[in-house]
């Protein structure tokens, strides 16, 4: 026969907490359960974050190395272009078409001996390009 209104003895758990306890222990195992789940994936993913934010920096610094050779790149194609169009300044000027004029029926392999030859001057002085390219249609002018 079972006693329900038990006397407490040292040591021995009253009878009305018998329920209580087994109602929490159903729900809280499960809840247990899935926190723990979900603690463990959220670990998961804290360790795939971490790779790829390391991954991360490496594209980021590649990427501004890269933006940094394209902007050396285009500087040195904007000073070729402009010597480039200096280049085409003389070859145009009406000098340099009066000195390499076919038409006057003198060839480089006709015969006739080319002119003294001058050594050139140190243009190592002059500050940029466009004052190079000046003095040279200066001298191609024959000023």
């Amino acid at each position: 026969m079972i006693v329900l209104f038990q006397r407490f003895k040292p040591g021995a758990m009253p009878m009305s907490l018998i329920p209580l306890v087994a109602v929490v222990m159903v729900f809280a195992i499960p809840i247990l359960g899935i926190a723990l789940a979900g603690y463990k994936e959220w670990l998961k993913f804290k360790t795939k974050h971490r790779e790829l934010g390391s991954s991360t920096r490496e594209v980021e610094d590649r990427i501004d190395g890269l933006q940094d050779r394209l902007a050396r790149l285009e500087a040195e194609r904007d000073a070729l272009q402009e010597r480039v169009q200096n280049l085409e300044t003389i070859v145009t000027s009406e000098a340099w078409i009066a000195d390499h004029d076919e038409s006057s029926g003198l060839s480089p392999l006709d015969g006739t001996a080319p002119g003294p030859l001058e050594a050139p001057d140190d243009d190592a002085s002059l500050p940029n390009d466009a004052a190079r390219t000046a003095k040279l249609a200066r001298r191609l002018r024959g000023q």
